[in-house]
């Protein structure tokens, strides 16, 4: 009982954490806010995949201003009952970075979204594809994830 009592000490002064050191890294960082459409059957409209950067963290916009960076890109794949016609990215906002030369980045923070004109039959349909980017803090930069994307779409 008394080396319990002299080791907490010693734990709590050394700043150990019994937490997972990668927990941040295991984080997706983006999610998507709209998993559902409803649309006019058989006409071509635009709607709009919403998508959200946890707070403290961006994602490089889709154009990122080197060439190096990793881009956020969505890839949809064909599937029967929705087509898609055409994808807009938002323009991404300026982000200087804390560190470094203070190195200004295009990125996406907070809520983004990614317009989309799509055609669908009428009925239930389902959009499918993923989101590919990578995210980072103010410090340093994640290793590239890929989100799935799954949207209902309803043709009305």
């Amino acid at each position: 009982m008394l080396a319990l009592v002299l080791v907490t000490p010693m734990v709590w002064a050394q700043g150990i954490s019994f937490e997972d050191p990668s927990a941040a890294a295991k984080k997706t960082h983006v999610v998507l806010a709209s998993d559902a459409l409803e649309v006019e059957a058989g006409k071509a409209q635009d709607v709009e995949l919403v998508f959200r950067v946890d707070e403290g963290y961006h994602i490089n916009s889709h154009t990122p201003k080197d060439e190096l960076l990793i881009p956020t890109v969505l890839t949809l794949s064909a599937e029967p009952g929705v087509k898609v016609v055409s994808e807009a990215y938002p323009k991404g906002a300026l982000f200087k970075l804390d560190v470094g030369d203070g190195e200004v980045l295009d990125v996406y923070q907070g809520e983004f979204r990614v317009r989309l004109r799509v055609v669908a039959a009428r009925g239930e349909s389902t959009l499918m594809g993923s989101l590919r980017y990578q995210a980072c803090d103010h410090a340093a930069c994640f290793p590239p994830k890929t989100l799935a994307v799954r949207v209902a779409v309803q043709g009305k």
